[in-house]
């Protein structure tokens, strides 16, 4: 008997093929706090938005209506700003298409890689929904539950933001000599939640510092806030921001991790000195150890390839031609090349890489496998971007931060 083709109002016309369903964490009252995108189902480049992951630092707020939000813009400039919405959209429009990628997203490949624990899969999906329980009641892991967790994946999404670029509002205000930064603000608050981090190093026995209430906060360099990228977007996928995604208006930083692109923002301050962000010197940065005296912030993420298809949970392969398939992206620029090896990395071959290639998008790359003979095999990919950049870039540091290193599939033919 034939599947129902009516989904709703719709015609669906593919009965068989699953939609994209975001893997969500909920609150008590049903709404979403997180969720992980279905990557390895997705189809295209860019990612439905109920479908793009979510993450959120503090304390979710209500929403803003539109009509209610402005925008303020000062500190060292020569004509302070507060704009409305509408007045705000009056500025030349601009679109970007970007990856937006979590810090930790693939974190767990670091000590598979680094320490010898078990591989991580991408199918695995925490329990988000125990997490938001966990954080609404203050709660924090312990140790043992942390290391049967596999790490954060799937943290990561491809759209199309639609807003004004930063560098447009920072022309109109007229920055002072001197200004080195951009500092925005949300008007989300709450207290960091020191699971987050603890998650993110995969131990618990690590004081964390406690700032207090505070609302999120990130300080742009000056010269990344003037890319004409950088955007104040109220736009994704071609409607307005959704409240969970930042709305009314968020920041768009192409190529910097998730953290970058501040949601719910509310004040720009432009400044002469980095400001104490919390979540710019304490959290997301680099380092040995929690004690290493250096511990510089975030900012570019490195290479990144993964394959999709085939991945260790699909063997055993049939005897034949296979498709090994994947994505690729960089936090500097348009991806040029991408390879893969059969053989564990004793040779390379490239990989047709599908049109089309932007600055910030991801690109669908795929190499037909002549699989001819049975046995174990180990599929490794790798990407090099337009700065001659081949991962990986970024060695192991203690929160685990910006993994881009090369994850293999070990398959079985038969």
């Amino acid at each position: 008997m034939s599947k129902r083709e009516i989904e709703g109002d719709w015609v669906m016309g593919w009965p068989d093929r699953k939609r994209l369903e975001l893997n969500a964490g909920k609150d008590a009252e049903g709404r979403v706090l997180s969720g992980r995108t279905p990557i390895l189902d997705q189809e295209g480049l860019i990612t439905p938005t109920d479908s793009s992951y979510v993450v959120t630092q503090l304390d979710m707020p209500e929403p803003v209506h539109p009509d209610d939000w402005t925008l303020t813009l000062g500190g060292e400039v020569e004509r302070p700003l507060r704009l409305s919405l509408d007045e705000l959209r009056n500025f030349p429009g601009r679109s970007v298409r970007a990856v937006t990628e979590c810090a930790g997203n693939d974190e767990g490949f670091f000590d598979y890689q680094a320490r010898g624990m078990p591989k991580p899969s991408r199918r695995y999906v925490p329990d988000l929904s125990r997490r938001a329980a966990m954080k609404a009641d203050r709660g924090t892991p312990g140790n043992e539950e942390l290391r049967g967790e596999m790490g954060n994946t799937c943290a990561m999404s491809g759209g199309e933001f639609t807003g004004v670029s930063l560098a447009e509002l920072l022309a109109h205000a007229g920055p002072k000599v001197g200004a080195q930064w951009v500092w925005l603000e949300g008007f989300d608050r709450g207290r960091p939640d020191p699971a987050v981090q603890y998650r993110s190093m995969g131990h618990a026995d690590v004081a964390i510092d406690d700032p207090g209430v505070i609302h999120y906060d990130k300080a742009l360099p000056l010269a990344k806030a003037l890319d004409p990228d950088t955007l104040l977007a109220w736009a994704q996928n071609g409607e307005w921001l959704l409240h969970v995604h930042g709305a009314p208006v968020r920041c768009i930083v192409p190529g910097w991790s998730g953290n970058w692109w501040v949601k719910w923002l509310s004040r720009i301050e432009v400044t002469r000195e980095m400001p104490p962000c919390y979540h710019q010197t304490k959290y997301f940065v680099y380092g040995a150890t929690p004690d290493d005296p250096q511990k510089p912030m975030l900012t570019a993420m490195g290479v990144r390839c993964i394959i999709t298809a085939p991945l260790d949970e699909d063997s055993p392969l049939e005897r034949g031609t296979h498709a090994i398939r994947g994505l690729a992206w960089s936090g500097m620029g348009r991806i040029e090349r991408v390879e893969v090896s059969v053989d564990g990395g004793a040779s390379w071959r490239d990989a047709h890489i599908e049109a089309p290639r932007e600055r910030w998008l991801w690109v669908r790359w795929s190499y037909l496998w002549e699989a001819n003979a049975p046995g174990a095999y180990r599929l490794l990919a790798r990407a090099t971007d337009e700065k001659g950049r081949v991962q990986p870039q970024t060695p192991w540091n203690y929160q685990r931060k910006h993994f881009d290193g090369i994850v293999p599939s070990d398959v079985v033919v038969v």
